[in-house]
């Protein structure tokens, strides 16, 4: 379902949920197209911060696209289309548990730059838990 969903629509806690309709700018729109285009089927990769300024990204315009729940913010410069963090908890239920980020990077296909943030984001949202050894676990299956 989370392939088939966009904005307004979004998968949250295992239900489709619409979100207030924010218009972009056409130029910030084409590029928030062109990251789905490019990414769509490496939900856990993100450009690089050279790319998102090739795309036409900078600070203001990755603001914009996350407020209208374009794009989802990990870090500076690290952004993932927004169904990622779903995405990234049915895959790493799949692995032993607890985990390492060293396997979930590796289950994710991503690289440490993008895991370290997605994994803190989803303890923040109660759905993996660090445990005393940083070794992670699923608490939360995905929906």
């Amino acid at each position: 379902v989370t392939a088939l969903l966009r904005p307004p629509l979004r998968l949250r806690d295992g239900l489709v949920t619409a979100t207030p309709q924010q218009t972009l700018p056409d130029p910030v729109a084409r590029a928030v197209e062109r990251v789905r285009a490019e990414y769509g089927d490496r939900p856990f990769q993100a450009p690089e911060a050279h790319h998102l300024a090739d795309l036409g990204f900078g600070p203001r315009e990755i603001g914009a696209a996350v407020r209208a729940g374009a794009l989802l913010q990990l870090a500076e410069n690290v952004v993932l289309l927004p169904g990622a963090p779903d995405d990234a908890v049915r895959v790493l239920a799949g692995l032993p548990q607890p985990f390492t980020l060293s396997a979930a990077r590796q289950a994710l296909g991503t690289t440490r730059r993008v895991a370290v943030p997605l994994l803190e984001l989803l303890d923040r949202r109660g759905a993996t838990r660090r445990l005393p050894d940083d070794a992670r676990e699923v608490v939360r299956p995905p929906g």
